[in-house]
């Protein structure tokens, strides 16, 4: 199972470092558009990544802002829209703002996620993102498919060619929250313990003795990839940011680096989880 290539994803991504060059060099979207004989509505549906961009006008467009090692690049991400996109069985039950996390969480190298109140969406058993879903304004007749769409995305991390690489820092209480019954959470915390094995997974607790951290703002998750800018995500109750700009990523990137290093090493968040799951029995 390669990465899933979603081509309105990565014309998102393609769209994002076009628009960050364009501004940089103090450029126009219409003296951008003139370049490669294009208007200027068009430049902007490329920008925003609404339609999958040609490879030449990628190249010309990066050539013209001084970064033509860029233009080839992001010209060689590019792959021809189909009529569906891998997700599409699922699209139903998936709200128009989280597809593009959908889409990007598929293409991405690695993910990186903050979570302060719920074991992370890709470590969560099926029970235990069930329960989950009796909770907001899910209608009953969606939540089976909602937690199919969870384990579905849950396959990337067992890809022998392209494993998704994950990180995420856990808020120790987190693992106390009974979400679904004992039974469930006992099962979750040896999920958890099963998981943190993998070479791929790293899975750290932040203890309660912790008090003010970089995390206290909020969840949030960063994607990385082999060959496009890293991408920052916040999600609130009925929608998501998307923050695309290099300088607040920067910010976002440290703040992921001072949560890994409060937080407890890999070793020692399994031995919290596993007194946990100890003091179940």
């Amino acid at each position: 199972m390669a990465a899933r290539k979603d081509p309105f994803a990565i014309a998102w991504l393609v769209g994002n470092e076009l628009r960050q060059a364009r501004t940089r060099v103090g450029e126009t979207q219409a003296e951008a558009a003139a370049r490669i004989g294009s208007s200027t509505s068009r430049m902007n549906y490329m920008e925003t990544g609404r339609s999958v961009q040609r490879a030449d006008d990628v190249r010309k467009l990066m050539e013209f802002y001084g970064r033509a090692e860029d233009g080839e690049r992001l010209a060689g991400m590019l792959i021809p829209p189909t009529r569906r996109v891998w997700w599409a069985p699922w699209e139903p039950v998936i709200p128009q703002w989280h597809r593009l996390f959908i889409g990007l969480e598929g293409f991405a190298a690695a993910e990186f996620e903050y979570e302060p109140l719920i074991v992370p969406g890709l470590l969560q058993t099926p029970d235990y993102a069930a329960a989950l879903t009796g909770v907001g304004q899910v209608p009953p007749l969606h939540r089976d498919r909602i937690v199919e769409v969870r384990t579905v995305r849950q396959e990337r991390l067992f890809d022998d060619a392209e494993p998704l690489s994950v990180s995420v820092v856990i808020e120790e209480h987190a693992l106390d929250r009974q979400i679904g019954g004992s039974d469930c959470m006992r099962a979750q915390l040896d999920h958890l313990l099963e998981m943190a094995e993998r070479p791929n997974v790293t899975l750290q607790v932040m203890p309660d003795a912790v008090p003010v951290h970089d995390g206290i703002a909020g969840k949030l998750i960063l994607f990385d990839f082999a060959d496009a800018q890293s991408i920052g995500y916040v999600e609130y109750a009925d929608g998501a940011v998307y923050v695309g700009d290099y300088h607040q990523v920067a910010g976002y990137i440290y703040r992921r680096e001072q949560l890994r290093a409060a937080a407890l090493d890999r070793h020692s968040s399994r031995e919290v989880i596993s007194a946990r799951r100890a003091a179940m029995d």
